[in-house]
């Protein structure tokens, strides 16, 4: 190689069309092998931040990076091994699968169909919330009721009791003792003997209530209470009766408690009690009682916690559900969306795993876009191995039913119910939200709406999203070569500006103009100029670099803005994009047109000019210099 390099030829011998000049060939092998380094170290990195995070998504994208990295690493190699030897045959093929490799890369990052959802408004929310406020609001009210009620009541017990404490000390001796207590109140009323643990009086209440006769009460083991209460509140029955050993005459003490009725039924009672007879050295020996039926109270109370429960839930699950709403219409693409909308869903439904699945393009395959949990769903699936896609209705599968399981589910793991929700925008079934249930046996009706519902929702948000992409690519690309439209050339070029003022960069600018063009048209027709057009906006968009502009000025006019380019790397790019064009290959309507060329003129922002459009009309002025000097060149003006 060194002998190479020191030759005095003028030319490589393999066919290479730059002079062969000691610094520009040492320059070319530098540059490659840098290139070629640089390109073998990014796979690496990506390797090790692909290993590095666990729930990477697209870890197939990153794959396919590397090997186009690494595809393309090695090209440069081989091109500073054909300096010398000509196995141009090598580097063809290397050159072929780097294109077939970057071609996949590139449709594999195709955004996936959209997906259709239907938002509630801000109005519709705020009515929800509104009413949601009004209900709560109304059971405060009927809460607040009740704990009034509760209190005149207790009010009343606590007068009836005071005036049958007054009434037994009046008519201890009195015969009709018995009737006048009965007659005082409605609710049972009873003498409890602390020694014997056994009724030794209790109204005749009890028998409306329960069904029990006194006498048939007292003669049931011994008149001992305890066989009718329910097994749970024995305890507290009897910790009840220790306390009311050190009441004092003039207090009472309250216990609630469950008896059963003669039919098996069980009754709340709120019994209050106070010392009805106390022994020669003062210790209390009989109890007198007052208890209050309360089942109904106590079902309404549960029936209104319960409620107040599914409306607690309810309301967390639409400020869940409005907070994905409002993460999703901040997102400024569908990329975006899929990558927070698993982390979104998530909270919804909790101790479930999940996938949301989106139609593609040809609308034959449904592609898991974003999922959570423990999946036992295909990543990939055909519409007609779902029963909601199939049917266009949700479709519920349980494990006592395991033939309703969707094809796509893991037959062999049924362990939970399952629930496909297909995502339908105007008519369109565009993908599907399958949910598994892991600490549920059957599916309630509520999680299903739910479920319905935010299926809906992510549908037109996704469907929201992929609008905007296009109206945003109408308005800023052309529609015929896919490159930047005039307009948006005019705002990015004052950005690229004042960024390389602040910074002290170069901007690059290369204006090409396709050589003949009319010609072209008048021998092969429109359609072929057409195409023409696409194929060199399809070339330019896989040559240029990310942050590189390239635009349609106007016509067959091409324009390619280059930050921090200096004029000398300008004119080399220009070289290169001259070179490729000329290279591709055209076939229209069955038949092979000829090669094109195309003349570039080139200028550069600081050395030319300051302003965008003087930048401009100087590439343009570089540009006719070309023409007049034969077409098919590089000038800089």
């Amino acid at each position: 190689m060194p002998q190479l390099l020191l030759t005095n030829t003028q030319y490589i011998p393999h066919g290479h069309c730059y002079l062969w000049q000691t610094p520009l060939v040492g320059l070319h092998v530098a540059a490659d092998t840098l290139i070629a380094i640089a390109y073998y170290l990014i796979p690496i990195f990506l390797i090790y931040f692909v290993r590095q995070i666990d729930e990477l998504p697209f870890k197939n994208i990153f794959i396919l990076f590397g090997a186009f990295i690494v595809s393309c690493g090695t090209t440069h190699l081989v091109e500073i091994w054909t300096l010398w030897h000509p196995n141009y045959w090598i580097y063809g093929i290397l050159k072929a699968i780097t294109a077939l490799i970057s071609l996949y890369t590139a449709f594999s990052l195709i955004p996936i169909i959209p997906v259709v959802i239907n938002l509630p408004s801000p109005q519709h929310l705020a009515s929800l919330n509104l009413q949601l406020s009004e209900q709560v609001i109304a059971k405060d009210n009927a809460r607040q009721e009740i704990e009034r009620l509760n209190l005149e009541l207790e009010k009343r017990v606590d007068e009836k009791t005071a005036a049958l404490v007054k009434a037994n000390q009046d008519l201890q001796e009195s015969t009709r003792f018995k009737e006048k207590l009965t007659d005082l109140t409605p609710n049972i009323l009873y003498i409890f003997d602390l020694k014997t643990k056994r009724n030794i009086y209790c109204n005749p209440f009890i028998t409306e209530l329960l069904g029990y006769t006194p006498t048939e009460l007292q003669k049931s083991n011994n008149g001992s209470i305890y066989e009718l209460i329910h097994p749970e509140d024995i305890e507290t029955i009897k910790k009840h009766h220790e306390r009311c050993l050190n009441l004092p005459d003039d207090k009472y003490l309250e216990v609630k408690y469950r008896i059963k009725n003669i039919q098996g039924e069980w009754h709340w009672l709120h019994d209050k009690n106070t010392i009805f007879a106390r022994n020669l050295d003062g210790k209390p020996e009989q109890i007198l009682g007052i208890a209050q039926d309360i089942t109904q109270t106590k079902e309404l109370n549960q029936k209104l916690e319960d409620k107040i429960a599914v409306l607690e839930k309810s309301n967390q699950a639409r400020i869940k559900l409005a907070k994905m709403n409002e993460f999703i219409q901040a997102c400024v693409s569908l990329e975006e969306a899929k990558t927070v909308v698993a982390d979104l869903l998530k909270p919804l439904f909790p101790h479930t795993s999940g996938v949301v699945y989106l139609m593609n393009n040809s609308k034959n395959i449904l592609d898991a876009i974003a999922s959570w949990g423990d999946l036992h769903s295909e990543e990939h699936l055909d519409p007609k191995e779902c029963w909601a896609i199939r049917c266009g209705n949700s479709h519920q599968a349980q494990i006592h039913l395991p033939g309703l399981y969707c094809s796509h589910v893991d037959i062999h793991q049924p362990s939970s119910p399952t629930l496909c929700l297909p995502m339908i925008a105007k008519g369109e079934t565009i993908g599907m939200l399958h949910l598994s249930f892991h600490k549920l046996t059957t599916i309630e009706r509520s999680i299903q709406n739910l479920a319905e519902t935010v299926a809906q929702n992510l549908a037109l948000s996704f469907a929201n999203l992929k609008l905007q992409e296009k109206l945003r690519f109408q308005s800023l690309r052309d529609p015929l070569t896919g490159l930047y439209n005039r307009r948006y050339l005019q705002e990015a070029l004052r950005k690229e500006i004042d960024r390389a003022k602040r910074k002290q960069q170069f901007i690059g600018v290369i204006m090409l103009d396709v050589d003949h063009f009319k010609k072209f048209n008048d021998i092969y027709g429109h359609s072929a100029g057409d195409l023409v057009l696409h194929k060199i906006g399809e070339y330019l968009l896989s040559e240029v670099r990310q942050y590189d502009i390239p635009c349609r000025y106007g016509g067959e006019e091409l324009i390619i803005i280059m930050p921090d380019a200096s004029i000398e790397n300008t004119v080399l790019r220009a070289e290169e994009i001259r070179g490729g064009i000329k290279k591709i290959q055209l076939e229209h309507e069955g038949k092979t047109l000829q090669s094109i060329s195309v003349s570039i003129g080139v200028s550069c922002f600081p050395d030319d000019s300051t302003d965008a459009e003087k930048l401009i009309q100087t590439a343009d002025k570089a540009l006719y210099q070309a023409k007049e000097k034969g077409r098919d060149c590089v000038v800089r003006c």
